[in-house]
């Protein structure tokens, strides 16, 4: 994975055949299934599992994604205006798809894409594709105003700045780094506007349902070592679908309405498993392009204009890059530490 990469974006691994299937937690995980994965619990209702975040954790004790639960409330228990922010935002994104996706207002990339058969939107800054500098990603006005409203909703402006102070918890680092990269564009461009406040990724996506079911993918233009924020979304029972598979850890995590799972997703490979009939699942996805800190890194220069020197020093950054990004995870020990 790494000898491919430029330090800053993944590389598309994942056969094209594989984009056409969606699996059941019978065919992921058990005696007899196709695939044999193991699955991990995470109902805090079961008790032999601690309602607690669950670290994803190498042989090097690096720390490189979380299994992030609702907020607690003073009880102790799920905090009830959590959820009930959760709920509403599932319920925004189910009352707005009729109208946002109707003719003439979806392009085909909506809802024909790598990543399953529901319709999609993003918003946010990015980078890439021949753009000459970071920019807000452009929708004709119609659809702003009801992207607009979404990004305004308290329910969802709650359920980013959770995802991102649980990123700010389980990887210091690696989110000062994105603070860092964040703070820098805002200086060179003062007119950028961010999806939210206190959340520190430069994008995100709906996804609209009514049931979003990702086929297996790579988010391989991402930031190669950034993690990503996942919030599960509907009405379903997550003990037998809606998990997150990870096929290279061979792995089926379940994953609950309100729940929010961070992961480089621009290296690990992921999906769902299969609701049930007659459920409902919807996500809402944080994300930073890799390029952003690549054109950073470039001083605001474009690859293609530069000159053969630029070029030949920008190509050596991108080989320290590998190392650097790396060393942005912390360990469970120097988590352990700091917290004490």
């Amino acid at each position: 994975m790494l000898g491919s990469t430029s330090g800053y974006l993944g590389s598309e691994r994942v056969d094209p055949s594989r984009r056409e299937s969606t699996w059941s937690l019978d065919q992921m995980v058990g005696e007899g299934s196709t695939h044999g994965f193991r699955l991990i619990r995470v109902d805090p209702s079961n008790p032999c599992v601690s309602y607690r975040p669950m670290p994803l954790v190498n042989d090097d004790d690096l720390v490189y994604g979380v299994v992030v639960p609702p907020p607690k409330g003073a009880d102790g228990k799920v905090d009830p205006s959590f959820m009930e922010a959760a709920g509403l935002a599932a319920k925004q994104l189910d009352e707005v798809r009729p109208d946002l996706f109707k003719s003439g207002r979806k392009n085909l990339t909506d809802e024909d894409h790598r990543r399953g058969q529901f319709p999609v939107k993003a918003v946010g800054i990015s980078f890439g594709g021949g753009q000459e500098r970071p920019k807000r990603i452009y929708h004709a006005a119609p659809v702003l105003n009801t992207i607009n409203t979404l990004l305004g909703a308290l329910c969802f402006i709650r359920l980013a700045q959770h995802a991102s102070s649980a990123f700010r918890s389980w990887a210091p680092c690696l989110y000062e780094y994105y603070a860092q990269a964040m703070r820098t564009l805002k200086e060179r461009d003062p007119s950028l506007q961010f999806n939210f406040f206190g959340s520190i990724w430069a994008c995100c996506t709906f996804n609209f349902g009514p049931r979003t079911v990702t086929v297996e993918h790579l988010d391989h233009l991402n930031y190669l070592f950034g993690w990503c924020g996942i919030t599960a979304l509907g009405e379903f029972d997550y003990s037998k679908g809606g998990h997150l598979i990870l096929w290279d850890l061979q792995a089926v995590i379940e994953f609950p309405p309100g729940w929010t799972i961070l992961i480089p997703s621009a290296y690990l490979r992921h999906s769902n498993t299969d609701i049930g009939d007659g459920e409902t699942r919807f996500s809402f996805t944080q994300y930073t392009a890799g390029g952003l800190f690549r054109y950073l890194d470039d001083d605001g220069h474009v690859r293609r204009k530069m000159s053969p020197k630029e070029k030949k020093e920008a190509e050596a950054r991108q080989k320290s890059r590998i190392s650097t990004g790396l060393n942005l995870y912390s360990t469970l020990q120097q988590l352990r530490s700091s917290s004490i």
